[in-house]
């Protein structure tokens, strides 16, 4: 079966503190569900008050998940950045991989600042692709069976 991946970026409600770990892990729980039966994984990242996420898997799944988020109202000003075939996945877990990062004290992050708060919408096409595919990097290296939300340390971000 072919494999497709998704990417975009929306706009986070804000939450803040132990709320905001809650309000990511109900996400996570929420799609590990649906995901692990449809074939599709991916991951998550909510920096500061936004969403980034890389889907994959076969396309009508995949495409249902979008329509799906697209009409969650914990997601704002939808952005679709890319969408098409895949070679392979890039995350190879079932689960979700979610990790809550605050891109000021987050060199990956900072680098891409276009403002003094990071905004995925001023970025570039290619530097927002250049960001995911670090994000897919550090992803990789860290544990993505672990469904806890984490929140990503500076000395990872490289």
């Amino acid at each position: 079966m072919p494999l497709y991946t998704i990417t975009y970026i929306s706009r986070a409600p804000e939450v803040r503190g132990e709320q905001r770990r809650a309000f990511l892990g109900s996400i996570v729980k929420q799609a590990d569900r649906i995901n692990r039966q449809n074939g599709v994984s991916g991951c998550l990242i909510h920096v500061d008050d936004y969403f980034i996420q890389v889907m994959e898997g076969p396309r009508g799944p995949l495409s249902e998940t979008y329509n799906r988020i697209a009409q969650d109202d914990r997601h704002h000003e939808i952005n679709l950045i890319q969408a098409g075939p895949a070679v392979t996945r890039q995350f190879t877990s079932p689960s979700l991989a979610a990790f809550d990062i605050a891109a000021d004290s987050n060199p990956v992050f900072s680098k891409y600042k276009v403002r003094p708060d990071f905004c995925p919408y001023q970025m570039a096409p290619h530097s927002l692709t250049d960001l995911i595919d670090q994000i897919a990097i550090v992803c990789a290296k860290l544990d993505t069976n672990n469904r806890r939300v984490r929140t990503l340390p500076p000395s990872q971000a490289a």
